[in-house]
């Protein structure tokens, strides 16, 4: 099969007969092409509705193409998936309750020097007495940090992570 493909007398002969059967299916039996112009006044119909007539010539006026897409019926089976459908919301709308708050502080790292400790929590550098989210710095020594929050206050050691969950308020239900 492969040389008769590599054969241009081969390839260009089947060429020409996919190309005459082509040419077959689109005749009729009687020899009319069934391929018919846009613009055959034969075919051509005129709605009894509308307030168009046909010139004395036997040709149809020309329209506006805005005029032909206003006329244009999509039917509503129609499977195009970027037509544009009248979907209807739904009535009903769900409430989702909103979860706890969470807070969580990584002590990475403690730095003490000429007085000053700067603590690396979250990734950022931070010293004494500065918030993250509703947790406070309060003191911290080479062993570890204490955080104060509305629970209390807990001492959280270099390489740990301390989380914070604060629930949310429910509505009370009658």
């Amino acid at each position: 099969m492969r040389k008769l493909l590599n054969n241009p007398w081969f390839v260009t002969a089947m060429a020409l007969l996919a190309v005459a059967l082509m040419w077959s299916s689109l005749r009729t039996s009687d020899g009319n092409s069934s391929i018919s112009a846009a613009g055959d006044p034969a075919e051509t119909a005129v709605d009894p509705n509308t307030s168009e007539q046909p010139l004395p010539s036997g040709e149809m006026p020309t329209a506006s193409s805005q005029d032909a897409l206003k006329k244009l019926i999509i039917p509503k089976q129609s499977r195009d998936p970027f037509a544009s459908r009248n979907v209807q919301p739904a009535a009903t709308v769900e409430t989702v309750e909103q979860p706890d708050l969470l807070d969580s502080v990584h002590l990475t790292g403690i730095w003490s020097q000429n007085g000053a400790t700067l603590l690396l929590l979250n990734n950022r550098v931070t010293q004494v007495g500065d918030t993250i989210g509703r947790i406070t710095i309060e003191s911290a020594d080479p062993d570890g940090v204490w955080l104060t929050h509305w629970k209390g206050r807990d001492f959280l050691t270099v390489g740990k992570i301390f989380v914070l969950r604060t629930p949310v308020r429910r509505a009370s239900t009658p």
